[in-house]
């Protein structure tokens, strides 16, 4: 290939790289504003239903067995749901808080955790109904902060997680991963007025849960954060993330059991409509974005120290768009966020390498995708109520 060649084309894509990388910063570092909300009566505790699934005893972690006791004495209906009675969840969360609402139960659709859900989505009767992921950290005026965008246009708000206070090095990759990558994405992607799904606390009227066919607007698609967005929107409402993060305390993290997760991720996200995006990710990242350059840099005939010096100034200036975004959500980015960062993009072609060398998707201990499969989107959402057990207050 001649020299002028790759030249263009190494520029070009260090270029448009980084132009995707900055501008995914700016757009997500401050929040979507909002239309003056149509409510006249101000959001209580009381309004709320927190459906809180949970599977272990890691789930009912000290801090979310605290949060959920709060909200439960602040007013919120509180639903803690497990699958069965052996679950360590259970005895943990009763050794904790020896009175609290749980609902005992498992149904038969392909996926495990709605499984799990479905019963205290039947469940709920206030105003908002809210889905929150195991570990969480949310207090009443957080919850209805979070849920103040919801109106008779828009029909579901995602609040994403601010993971914290990482213990080790795995802890500070999984938040690497969380905030400075999916999140940063996902809130760039919301602020251009695009619909996007994530997990984190899911909120939702209980008149557009009814709309949707309550648990059966979960289970639509193997991703029930995108099927439930899906759902919504299919009603002529619009979704929206929430202007600010719910934070999840990650505490020590073990290596295999974060990069598994994102392994699961990322194949869930392939066998979605989303999956040409996903595929794109590692191609303008830090590693392919700095081959780029240097490669560019090689056919202008640079040696070896402006090589360095390139590669230098790539890293600073990727770091530099990260550091933005997080002081932007008032997040802190230091040396060791930096290197976490590092590494999760050095590693991004692993993830994609792995995510497509298996159809598998782990969900403790449950294939997910061969569930989907098996069962097929048609039948799993044609399941009548009483296929399954709906679960036992305990």
């Amino acid at each position: 290939m001649e020299p002028a060649t790759l030249i263009w084309l190494g520029a070009g894509w260090w270029g448009a790289s980084s132009a995707i990388h900055w501008a995914t910063a700016t757009l997500a570092r401050n929040p979507r504003r909002s239309a003056a909300n149509e409510r006249v009566t101000p959001l209580t505790a009381g309004d709320f239903s927190i459906v809180a699934p949970m599977n272990g005893s890691s789930d009912a972690s000290p801090h979310y067995i605290r949060a959920l006791i709060e909200l439960s004495r602040a007013g919120a209906q509180v639903l803690i749901c497990v699958a069965d009675e052996d679950d360590g969840a259970l005895a943990s969360t009763r050794a904790q808080w020896p009175d609290a609402p749980v609902l005992v139960g498992s149904d038969r659709t392909f996926n495990p955790k709605m499984n799990n859900v479905r019963k205290g989505l039947e469940a709920a009767s206030r105003q908002i109904v809210t889905l929150c992921d195991a570990g969480i950290t949310l207090e009443a005026d957080e919850l209805c902060r979070a849920a103040a965008p919801l109106s008779a246009s828009i029909g579901l708000v995602l609040a994403l997680k601010a993971a914290e206070q990482p213990a080790n090095f795995a802890a500070e990759m999984e938040r690497a991963y969380i905030v400075t990558h999916q999140a940063r994405f996902l809130f760039a992607a919301d602020r251009l007025g695009m619909a996007v799904a994530s997990g984190g606390v899911t909120l939702l009227t209980r008149q557009t849960l009814q709309k949707i066919g309550n648990w059966r607007g979960f289970n639509r698609w193997i991703a029930d954060d995108y099927s439930v967005t899906r759902s919504v929107r299919e009603q002529g409402l619009a979704t929206r993330l929430g202007g600010f993060m719910v934070r999840m305390p990650l505490g020590h993290r073990a290596w295999p059991d974060v990069w598994r997760r994102q392994v699961r991720w990322a194949r869930t996200r392939l066998r979605l409509p989303v999956w040409p995006l996903v595929l794109w990710e590692p191609t303008i990242g830090w590693v392919i974005s700095g081959v780029a350059g240097i490669v560019a840099l090689a056919g202008m005939g640079a040696g070896w120290d402006t090589l360095a010096v390139g590669l230098f100034v790539h890293t600073v200036m990727w770091l530099g768009g990260e550091k933005w975004f997080m002081s932007g959500r008032g997040l802190p980015f230091g040396p060791r966020a930096a290197l976490a960062s590092l590494a999760r993009e050095a590693l991004a072609p692993a993830l994609m390498l792995s995510a497509l060398s298996s159809r598998t998707i782990d969900w403790r201990g449950t294939d997910l995708a061969g569930q989907w499969r098996k069962t097929g989107v048609q039948q799993a959402g044609a399941r009548a109520d009483g296929d399954g057990t709906s679960g036992n207050a305990v």
